[in-house]
């Protein structure tokens, strides 16, 4: 799908160039053709009429050259039967014709009585259109050939039409490349409307799922819990050593299902933040204290100094409590929590000597329910990101050379 979407602005810019181009050229063809018989026409026009008054005695120079300004003509010349130069407006009287010049047929059908006019050959790059037209005596005989040779000056409307189309497949190609970033805006504003909803739609799905949590196990652990409760004021001290363990046990899973429950409902609600100005440093220290009661064998180094931050106390004890037992439920052997102030905001860095983050697994730890561990449930990173985001800050995961993972928790600090 991605694949799609990243080619469609391609593929759209393609088409709408092809269709460009291709309407483009064949309206540079029609007119082309029009305005090759529009210049067919003029010198048609320009040399019968000159044929019918150059009728007699070949014409002087002076006659030619007229004629040849007047149509804005490169040539003017009359031929004889045995094609002869008679007479040459820009050339010479009484020598053979130049045969790369003429066109012996063509000048064989004029002395048929048969005119033409053509684009015969190029000088350089300018087409030459030439005409052949019959000059007739007074009996109505054919007795020479007036040819006129059109060039640059008489055909400078195609050398503009040329222009215009380059004009035309640059304009083809602008309009292609817009159209390829309209397609590219549209993808990427699609591609984020598909992600949005996919969002939402994940997001309902959980709140619907936290809600059944709610109601079909927070309740029966409740009454779980009351029960063991019960049972251990009842028994008091005279309960055997096994049996208090056992209770114990009880209220542990309890407990631990409670905070599954609450962890499930903070996906999904907003509760409101109690912000008071806070020592981040004793919050550390509490909640490595906490580590201490629950893995023993994690040593744990803190070196944070003392720094106000503005956050709600239980919230942000939630948040390094689930960064110290994720680096303990790991295997990680030491954790160490670092602190600096960096401009309006606290730093604290969390880095343990586990077995690090697997790369596959780098972009989408934030995510709910992905985790690592078989044990896990996937909810903690993701809430914790999401209680500093609510605080103005932020939790990511940092590069690392060495074995282990580093987590960066940044908050605001307090004013003043």
């Amino acid at each position: 799908m991605t694949v799609r979407r990243a080619l469609a602005p391609l593929l759209a810019g393609l088409l709408g160039l092809m269709g460009s181009l291709g309407v483009t050229l064949y309206l540079h063809h029609q007119a082309s053709r029009a305005l090759e018989r529009v210049l067919e026409e003029r010198l048609r026009g320009a040399g019968e009429t000159a044929a019918a008054l150059l009728a007699g005695e070949p014409p002087p120079r002076a006659t030619l050259e007229a004629l040849m300004r007047s149509n804005g003509l490169e040539g003017v010349y009359i031929l004889s039967k045995t094609l002869d130069v008679l007479a040459d407006a820009t050339g010479t009287a009484g020598v053979k014709a130049d045969l790369l010049r003429v066109d012996t047929r063509r000048a064989a059908g004029a002395l048929a009585g048969i005119p033409s006019v053509a684009f015969a050959y190029d000088v350089g790059e300018q087409p030459v259109a030439t005409g052949y037209f019959p000059v007739r005596g007074p009996d109505g005989e054919v007795r020479a050939v007036l040819a006129l040779e059109a060039g640059q000056t008489f055909s400078a409307t195609r050398g503009d039409l040329e222009r215009a189309l380059w004009v035309g497949v640059a304009l083809s190609a602008l309009a292609a490349m817009a159209l390829a970033a309209a397609a590219l805006q549209w993808a990427r504003s699609e591609g984020r409307r598909q992600v949005a909803a996919a969002s939402a739609a994940r997001g309902e799905a959980l709140a619907r799922m936290a809600a059944m949590v709610a109601h079909e196990v927070r309740n029966p652990v409740g009454v779980i819990r009351g029960a063991v409760e019960l049972i251990q004021a009842r028994g008091g001290a005279g309960l055997p050593a096994r049996d208090r363990e056992a209770l114990a046990d009880i209220l542990g899973e309890a407990e631990r299902l409670r905070r599954l429950t609450e962890d499930f409902l903070d996906l999904t609600r907003e509760p409101a933040l109690s912000v008071a100005p806070v020592d981040l440093a004793e919050l550390a220290a509490e909640a490595t204290r906490a580590l201490a009661r629950s893995h023993p064998a994690v040593a744990v180094t803190l070196a944070v100094p003392a720094m106000r931050v503005s956050a709600d106390p239980g919230r942000l004890r939630q948040v390094l409590a689930n960064l110290l037992v994720n680096a303990a439920q790991a295997g990680a052997r030491e954790v160490v929590l670092r602190g600096t102030v960096a401009g309006p905001r606290a730093r604290l860095e969390i880095a343990d000597d586990g077995p690090g983050v697997a790369p596959e697994m780098r972009e989408r730890l934030f995510d709910p329910f992905e985790t690592g561990r078989a044990d896990g449930t996937g909810l903690g990173l993701g809430i914790s990101r999401r209680i500093a985001e609510r605080h103005g800050g932020a939790l990511r995961l940092l590069s690392r050379d060495r074995p282990g993972a580093v987590f960066e928790l940044t908050l605001p600090l307090a004013p003043g």
